[in-house]
């Protein structure tokens, strides 16, 4: 049996997708574009984000070659011709079914791997969505939505909503903007009371971070 007759082209398509290297560059976008991340301010989120789905995608693109691998080897056994196939006690059965269903399953594995390593949650909150898929034998998408992980996801929302707030009341001082070596003034140097301010953050730079290069 020919399985390449069996996969429709858009899963064929697929299978070519999930083998194209992985650019870390590309990821690294998608990941900024996706969550609305800022670069500097969200770097430490967005390296870890980018090497899980790296990571997973790899895992993926070697279980689809493997699998691509067995579906090879088994259409050259079927299309050999018989007199040159070794006696049925000198050879391996194999069961293509079994396999393929083997294959499926660990394919399907990496792919609720890489769903899970893309949600941008605690670790803790992560594990008991990978826990209500395998219970309710759902996907990841899927356990997002159930009522008791969304109310889990509302709590971290709003704690991460408060940090953010008490974040930004802690980098303001008499209702003026603290600034730093990388948080500078935004002031228009081209005109005298811009070039005080910048003239004055770099003076209180080099006052703080004698070392720096200023």
């Amino acid at each position: 049996m020919d399985e390449n007759k069996t996969l429709s082209p858009e899963e064929l398509k697929a299978e070519e997708e999930a083998l194209r290297e992985v650019k870390e560059d590309e990821v690294r976008e998608k990941v900024i574009a996706e969550y609305g991340f800022d670069e500097v301010d969200d770097s430490d989120r967005i390296d870890k984000l980018v090497k899980e789905r790296v990571g997973s995608q790899k895992n993926l693109s070697q279980a689809i070659g493997q699998k691509i691998k067995y579906r090879t080897e088994l259409q050259k056994k079927e299309e050999k011709p018989k007199e040159e196939l070794p006696p049925k006690d000198q050879k391996k059965d194999i069961d293509p079914e079994e396999l393929d269903k083997t294959l499926e399953e660990k394919v399907q594995k990496q792919l609720e791997k890489r769903d899970l390593d893309s949600l941008d949650y605690p670790d803790e909150l992560k594990a008991d969505i990978q826990r209500v898929a395998q219970i309710k034998g759902i996907s990841i998408k899927q356990a997002v939505s159930d009522p008791y992980i969304a109310f889990k996801i509302e709590a971290v929302e709003k704690e991460k909503e408060t940090e953010e707030a008490t974040a930004s009341r802690t980098n303001k001082k008499g209702g003026k903007t603290e600034y730093s070596l990388d948080n500078p003034p935004d002031v228009d140097v081209t005109t005298e009371e811009g070039q005080k301010k910048w003239e004055k953050w770099k003076e209180e730079m080099r006052r703080k971070h004698p070392t720096a290069s200023l």
